[in-house]
Protein backbone atom coordinates (compact mmCIF):
# COMPACT_ATOMS: atom_id res chain seq x y z
CA UNK A 1 0.00 0.00 0.00
CA UNK A 2 2.96 2.13 0.99
CA UNK A 3 3.37 3.18 -3.45
CA UNK A 4 -0.47 3.80 -3.52
CA UNK A 5 -1.26 7.90 -3.77
CA UNK A 6 -5.28 8.13 -2.50
CA UNK A 7 -5.79 11.83 -2.87
CA UNK A 8 -8.61 14.32 -2.63
CA UNK A 9 -8.71 17.74 -4.28
CA UNK A 10 -10.62 19.29 -2.19
CA UNK A 11 -11.62 22.69 -3.75
CA UNK A 12 -12.52 20.68 -6.90
CA UNK A 13 -14.17 18.07 -5.04
CA UNK A 14 -12.87 14.82 -7.10
CA UNK A 15 -11.00 11.63 -5.81
CA UNK A 16 -7.77 10.28 -7.53
CA UNK A 17 -5.80 6.54 -6.76
CA UNK A 18 -2.27 6.60 -8.60
CA UNK A 19 -0.72 2.91 -8.34
CA UNK A 20 3.46 4.45 -8.15
CA UNK A 21 4.70 0.41 -9.09
CA UNK A 22 2.68 0.30 -12.05
CA UNK A 23 1.05 3.65 -13.48
CA UNK A 24 -2.64 2.67 -12.85
CA UNK A 25 -4.52 6.63 -12.43
CA UNK A 26 -8.40 7.16 -11.61
CA UNK A 27 -9.50 10.48 -11.53
CA UNK A 28 -12.91 9.83 -9.66
CA UNK A 29 -15.76 12.93 -9.29
CA UNK A 30 -18.48 12.69 -6.92
CA UNK A 31 -21.45 11.48 -8.29
CA UNK A 32 -19.98 10.03 -11.06
CA UNK A 33 -19.49 13.54 -12.92
CA UNK A 34 -16.12 14.16 -14.34
CA UNK A 35 -14.18 17.07 -13.09
CA UNK A 36 -13.35 19.77 -15.57
CA UNK A 37 -10.39 21.32 -14.08
CA UNK A 38 -8.25 20.92 -10.73
CA UNK A 39 -8.46 24.00 -8.99
CA UNK A 40 -5.21 23.89 -6.81
CA UNK A 41 -2.30 22.83 -9.47
CA UNK A 42 -1.56 20.07 -12.12
CA UNK A 43 -1.08 16.32 -11.44
CA UNK A 44 0.87 15.99 -14.00
CA UNK A 45 3.88 18.37 -15.06
CA UNK A 46 5.99 18.65 -18.16
CA UNK A 47 9.51 19.84 -17.48
CA UNK A 48 12.01 20.39 -19.88
CA UNK A 49 15.51 20.50 -18.53
CA UNK A 50 17.35 20.85 -21.00
CA UNK A 51 16.97 22.09 -24.80
CA UNK A 52 20.39 20.27 -25.78
CA UNK A 53 19.45 17.82 -28.40
CA UNK A 54 22.54 15.99 -30.89
CA UNK A 55 20.01 15.12 -33.75
CA UNK A 56 19.18 18.69 -35.06
CA UNK A 57 15.75 17.49 -36.48
CA UNK A 58 13.89 19.81 -39.17
CA UNK A 59 10.66 18.94 -37.44
CA UNK A 60 11.65 19.80 -33.67
CA UNK A 61 8.93 21.80 -32.22
CA UNK A 62 11.40 23.13 -29.86
CA UNK A 63 14.01 23.37 -32.34
CA UNK A 64 16.63 21.62 -29.83
CA UNK A 65 20.46 21.66 -30.63
CA UNK A 66 24.03 20.70 -29.77
CA UNK A 67 23.68 24.32 -28.02
CA UNK A 68 21.16 23.84 -25.78
CA UNK A 69 20.62 24.89 -21.67
CA UNK A 70 20.74 22.80 -19.11
CA UNK A 71 18.19 24.10 -16.14
CA UNK A 72 20.21 24.33 -13.22
CA UNK A 73 19.71 21.21 -10.39
CA UNK A 74 19.07 23.95 -7.91
CA UNK A 75 16.27 25.58 -10.73
CA UNK A 76 14.73 22.24 -10.69
CA UNK A 77 14.69 21.38 -6.78
CA UNK A 78 12.52 25.05 -6.94
CA UNK A 79 10.56 23.54 -9.64
CA UNK A 80 10.24 20.36 -7.92
CA UNK A 81 9.80 21.85 -4.36
CA UNK A 82 6.48 23.90 -6.03
CA UNK A 83 5.07 21.11 -7.51
CA UNK A 84 5.10 18.67 -4.10
CA UNK A 85 3.31 22.06 -3.23
CA UNK A 86 0.04 21.69 -5.84
CA UNK A 87 -0.18 18.31 -5.75
CA UNK A 88 1.74 16.90 -8.43
CA UNK A 89 2.02 13.32 -8.78
CA UNK A 90 4.13 12.79 -11.93
CA UNK A 91 6.84 14.72 -14.15
CA UNK A 92 7.50 13.92 -17.92
CA UNK A 93 11.11 15.06 -18.18
CA UNK A 94 11.74 16.14 -21.80
CA UNK A 95 13.72 18.98 -24.11
CA UNK A 96 16.08 18.36 -25.74
CA UNK A 97 17.07 15.08 -25.03
CA UNK A 98 17.16 14.72 -21.15
CA UNK A 99 19.24 11.78 -20.87
CA UNK A 100 22.26 13.77 -21.39
CA UNK A 101 21.36 16.51 -18.76
CA UNK A 102 24.78 16.26 -16.47
CA UNK A 103 23.18 15.48 -13.63
CA UNK A 104 19.97 13.63 -14.75
CA UNK A 105 20.13 11.03 -11.95
CA UNK A 106 20.64 13.16 -9.86
CA UNK A 107 17.42 14.75 -10.99
CA UNK A 108 15.20 11.63 -11.20
CA UNK A 109 16.20 11.38 -7.52
CA UNK A 110 15.52 14.69 -6.29
CA UNK A 111 12.11 13.47 -7.97
CA UNK A 112 11.32 10.44 -6.38
CA UNK A 113 12.28 11.89 -3.02
CA UNK A 114 9.71 14.77 -2.90
CA UNK A 115 7.11 11.24 -3.73
CA UNK A 116 6.64 12.67 -7.51
CA UNK A 117 7.14 9.64 -10.28
CA UNK A 118 9.45 10.34 -12.67
CA UNK A 119 9.61 9.35 -16.56
CA UNK A 120 11.24 10.46 -19.30
CA UNK A 121 11.84 10.15 -23.84
CA UNK A 122 14.95 9.62 -24.79
CA UNK A 123 16.09 9.62 -28.41
CA UNK A 124 18.33 6.65 -27.69
CA UNK A 125 21.78 8.58 -27.42
CA UNK A 126 23.86 8.97 -24.32
CA UNK A 127 22.48 6.44 -22.41
CA UNK A 128 24.50 4.42 -20.12
CA UNK A 129 24.49 1.49 -17.25
CA UNK A 130 24.47 3.97 -14.60
CA UNK A 131 21.04 5.75 -16.45
CA UNK A 132 19.08 2.37 -16.52
CA UNK A 133 19.89 1.40 -13.03
CA UNK A 134 18.35 4.92 -12.23
CA UNK A 135 15.60 4.46 -14.25
CA UNK A 136 15.04 1.05 -13.17
CA UNK A 137 14.95 2.17 -9.19
CA UNK A 138 13.44 5.54 -9.61
CA UNK A 139 11.54 6.15 -12.90
CA UNK A 140 7.81 4.83 -13.22
CA UNK A 141 8.70 4.09 -17.31
CA UNK A 142 10.63 5.61 -20.02
CA UNK A 143 10.03 5.78 -24.21
CA UNK A 144 12.18 6.02 -26.74
CA UNK A 145 11.62 7.89 -29.90
CA UNK A 146 11.38 5.84 -32.77
CA UNK A 147 12.96 7.60 -36.01
CA UNK A 148 15.03 6.31 -38.50
CA UNK A 149 17.29 4.31 -38.35
CA UNK A 150 16.35 3.13 -35.56
CA UNK A 151 19.46 1.68 -34.19
CA UNK A 152 19.75 3.42 -31.12
CA UNK A 153 15.82 2.84 -30.50
CA UNK A 154 16.21 -0.91 -30.96
CA UNK A 155 19.71 -0.58 -28.55
CA UNK A 156 17.43 1.21 -25.89
CA UNK A 157 14.75 -1.41 -26.26
CA UNK A 158 17.12 -4.46 -25.52
CA UNK A 159 18.86 -2.53 -23.18
CA UNK A 160 15.44 -1.72 -21.30
CA UNK A 161 14.91 -5.30 -21.62
CA UNK A 162 17.70 -6.36 -19.97
CA UNK A 163 17.46 -3.92 -17.13
CA UNK A 164 13.33 -5.08 -16.73
CA UNK A 165 12.28 -1.69 -17.51
CA UNK A 166 8.97 -0.82 -19.29
CA UNK A 167 9.82 0.46 -22.54
CA UNK A 168 7.01 2.56 -24.41
CA UNK A 169 7.97 3.83 -28.30
CA UNK A 170 7.09 7.36 -28.49
CA UNK A 171 6.45 7.65 -32.86
CA UNK A 172 5.55 11.53 -33.92
CA UNK A 173 2.49 10.91 -36.56
CA UNK A 174 2.12 12.79 -39.34
CA UNK A 175 1.27 12.22 -43.15
CA UNK A 176 5.15 11.85 -43.79
CA UNK A 177 5.16 8.84 -41.88
CA UNK A 178 1.83 7.18 -41.20
CA UNK A 179 2.68 4.47 -43.81
CA UNK A 180 5.57 3.60 -41.80
CA UNK A 181 3.80 3.80 -38.74
CA UNK A 182 1.11 1.08 -40.69
CA UNK A 183 4.25 -1.03 -41.19
CA UNK A 184 5.37 -1.12 -37.61
CA UNK A 185 1.91 -2.71 -36.44
CA UNK A 186 1.45 -4.78 -39.35
CA UNK A 187 4.90 -6.59 -39.40
CA UNK A 188 7.38 -5.88 -36.92
CA UNK A 189 5.92 -8.10 -34.09
CA UNK A 190 9.49 -9.05 -33.25
CA UNK A 191 10.19 -5.08 -31.78
CA UNK A 192 6.23 -4.66 -30.53
CA UNK A 193 6.56 -7.84 -28.62
CA UNK A 194 9.37 -6.22 -26.47
CA UNK A 195 7.76 -3.18 -25.51
CA UNK A 196 4.77 -1.97 -22.69
CA UNK A 197 3.19 0.51 -25.45
CA UNK A 198 3.80 2.11 -28.67
CA UNK A 199 2.18 6.10 -28.03
CA UNK A 200 1.48 7.94 -31.12
CA UNK A 201 2.28 11.79 -31.16
CA UNK A 202 -0.28 14.29 -33.39
CA UNK A 203 2.57 16.24 -35.38
CA UNK A 204 2.59 20.08 -34.57
CA UNK A 205 3.95 22.47 -37.41
CA UNK A 206 5.42 24.83 -35.08
CA UNK A 207 9.27 25.34 -36.78
CA UNK A 208 7.90 22.77 -39.59
CA UNK A 209 5.56 22.66 -42.91
CA UNK A 210 1.90 22.54 -41.87
CA UNK A 211 1.93 20.24 -45.01
CA UNK A 212 3.05 17.34 -42.65
CA UNK A 213 -0.23 17.54 -40.56
CA UNK A 214 -2.41 14.62 -40.60
CA UNK A 215 -5.61 15.11 -43.11
CA UNK A 216 -8.60 12.76 -42.84
CA UNK A 217 -8.20 9.82 -45.16
CA UNK A 218 -8.55 6.33 -45.87
CA UNK A 219 -4.84 6.00 -45.09
CA UNK A 220 -5.45 7.16 -41.08
CA UNK A 221 -8.62 5.27 -41.07
CA UNK A 222 -6.45 1.93 -41.66
CA UNK A 223 -4.25 3.18 -39.43
CA UNK A 224 -6.86 3.59 -36.26
CA UNK A 225 -8.03 0.56 -37.21
CA UNK A 226 -4.88 -1.42 -37.01
CA UNK A 227 -4.06 0.14 -33.41
CA UNK A 228 -8.11 -1.04 -32.50
CA UNK A 229 -7.01 -4.38 -33.33
CA UNK A 230 -3.70 -4.76 -32.57
CA UNK A 231 -2.35 -7.50 -29.68
CA UNK A 232 0.93 -7.42 -29.33
CA UNK A 233 1.62 -4.11 -26.89
CA UNK A 234 -1.15 -1.59 -25.71
CA UNK A 235 -1.46 1.54 -27.89
CA UNK A 236 -1.28 5.29 -26.57
CA UNK A 237 -2.18 8.20 -28.18
CA UNK A 238 -1.29 11.80 -26.98
CA UNK A 239 -4.37 14.01 -26.41
CA UNK A 240 -3.52 16.08 -29.53
CA UNK A 241 -5.04 12.96 -31.44
CA UNK A 242 -8.75 12.90 -29.59
CA UNK A 243 -10.12 14.62 -32.71
CA UNK A 244 -9.17 11.50 -34.64
CA UNK A 245 -9.65 8.94 -31.96
CA UNK A 246 -13.46 9.86 -32.79
CA UNK A 247 -13.18 7.62 -36.13
CA UNK A 248 -12.64 4.55 -33.41
CA UNK A 249 -14.53 6.37 -29.83
CA UNK A 250 -16.74 3.14 -30.35
CA UNK A 251 -13.60 0.78 -29.90
CA UNK A 252 -12.36 2.52 -27.18
CA UNK A 253 -12.96 2.40 -23.63
CA UNK A 254 -14.19 6.12 -22.61
CA UNK A 255 -12.85 6.56 -19.25
CA UNK A 256 -9.52 6.03 -20.55
CA UNK A 257 -9.93 8.92 -23.24
CA UNK A 258 -9.50 12.18 -22.51
CA UNK A 259 -9.30 15.55 -24.66
CA UNK A 260 -6.90 18.37 -23.87
CA UNK A 261 -5.49 18.45 -20.26
CA UNK A 262 -3.77 21.72 -20.38
CA UNK A 263 -4.47 23.93 -17.88
CA UNK A 264 -7.03 21.09 -16.61
CA UNK A 265 -4.66 18.49 -14.75
CA UNK A 266 -1.30 19.01 -16.78
CA UNK A 267 1.05 21.94 -17.16
CA UNK A 268 4.37 22.73 -18.83
CA UNK A 269 7.95 24.13 -17.00
CA UNK A 270 10.88 25.28 -19.84
CA UNK A 271 14.87 25.11 -19.36
CA UNK A 272 14.39 28.23 -18.33
CA UNK A 273 11.76 28.20 -15.73
CA UNK A 274 9.03 29.35 -17.90
CA UNK A 275 5.44 28.38 -16.75
CA UNK A 276 2.73 27.32 -19.66
CA UNK A 277 -0.18 25.41 -20.03
CA UNK A 278 0.87 23.17 -23.05
CA UNK A 279 4.72 22.73 -23.99
CA UNK A 280 3.79 23.58 -27.26
CA UNK A 281 3.46 27.15 -26.11
CA UNK A 282 6.96 27.59 -25.47
CA UNK A 283 8.14 28.67 -28.78
CA UNK A 284 4.64 30.04 -29.98
CA UNK A 285 5.67 34.16 -28.74
CA UNK A 286 3.14 33.50 -25.88
CA UNK A 287 4.27 35.01 -22.55
CA UNK A 288 5.15 31.95 -20.16
CA UNK A 289 5.01 32.95 -16.07
CA UNK A 290 8.47 33.38 -14.24
CA UNK A 291 8.44 30.30 -11.33
CA UNK A 292 11.52 32.13 -10.11
CA UNK A 293 8.96 35.16 -9.55
CA UNK A 294 5.70 33.79 -9.59
CA UNK A 295 4.35 30.69 -7.42
CA UNK A 296 3.47 27.40 -9.31
CA UNK A 297 -0.39 28.03 -7.87
CA UNK A 298 -1.06 31.65 -8.63
CA UNK A 299 0.24 31.00 -11.95
CA UNK A 300 -2.24 28.30 -12.60
CA UNK A 301 -5.10 29.88 -10.80
CA UNK A 302 -4.56 33.44 -12.30
CA UNK A 303 -1.80 32.79 -15.27
CA UNK A 304 -3.57 34.76 -18.59
CA UNK A 305 -2.98 31.57 -20.82
CA UNK A 306 -4.16 29.18 -17.86
CA UNK A 307 -7.90 30.56 -17.69
CA UNK A 308 -7.78 31.25 -21.57
CA UNK A 309 -7.41 27.58 -22.11
CA UNK A 310 -9.54 26.55 -19.87
CA UNK A 311 -12.21 28.54 -21.12
CA UNK A 312 -11.94 27.55 -24.76
CA UNK A 313 -12.31 23.83 -23.33
CA UNK A 314 -15.11 24.21 -21.61
CA UNK A 315 -18.56 22.45 -22.45
CA UNK A 316 -20.27 25.65 -24.78
CA UNK A 317 -23.01 27.41 -22.92
CA UNK A 318 -22.74 30.88 -24.10
CA UNK A 319 -18.68 29.80 -24.86
CA UNK A 320 -18.86 29.60 -28.72
CA UNK A 321 -17.67 26.12 -30.34
CA UNK A 322 -13.98 26.13 -31.35
CA UNK A 323 -14.57 25.94 -34.68
CA UNK A 324 -17.84 26.06 -36.56
CA UNK A 325 -17.98 21.96 -37.52
CA UNK A 326 -18.44 21.28 -33.73
CA UNK A 327 -21.69 23.02 -33.05
CA UNK A 328 -23.30 20.08 -34.97
CA UNK A 329 -20.85 17.24 -33.96
CA UNK A 330 -22.27 14.69 -32.10
CA UNK A 331 -18.53 13.98 -30.89
CA UNK A 332 -18.02 17.17 -29.72
CA UNK A 333 -18.63 15.80 -26.24
CA UNK A 334 -15.88 13.06 -26.89
CA UNK A 335 -13.02 15.69 -28.57
CA UNK A 336 -13.97 19.33 -27.33
CA UNK A 337 -12.74 20.74 -30.46
CA UNK A 338 -9.72 18.84 -30.29
CA UNK A 339 -6.74 21.01 -29.92
CA UNK A 340 -7.21 24.73 -29.15
CA UNK A 341 -3.99 25.73 -30.41
CA UNK A 342 -2.69 24.62 -33.89
CA UNK A 343 -4.71 23.58 -36.78
CA UNK A 344 -4.00 19.82 -36.74
CA UNK A 345 -7.29 18.10 -35.62
CA UNK A 346 -9.19 16.28 -37.79
CA UNK A 347 -12.02 18.47 -38.93
CA UNK A 348 -10.02 21.68 -39.90
CA UNK A 349 -11.25 25.71 -39.58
Amino acid sequence: MSNLICRHYKESDYFIFFDQENGTFIRYGRDDVDPFHNVSGPELLDISITNFCERGCEFCYRQSHKGGKFMALEDYRLVIDQAKKVGVTQVALGGGNPNQHPEFTNILRVTRESNIVPSYTTNGQGMTDDIYRATKELCGAMAVSWYEPYTEALEVIGQAKNFNIKINIHYLLSDSTISKAIDLLENRQDILKDINAVVFLNYKPIHSPKSLCLSDCEKINYFLKLTSNLKTCKVGFDSCMISYLTIIKDNIVLETAEFCEAGRFSAFVSEDLLFYPCSFLNDVSLNGINLKTTTMTDGWKNGEEFIKIRERLKTPGNQAFPIKACEQCSSYAFCHGGCQFFDINRCRQ
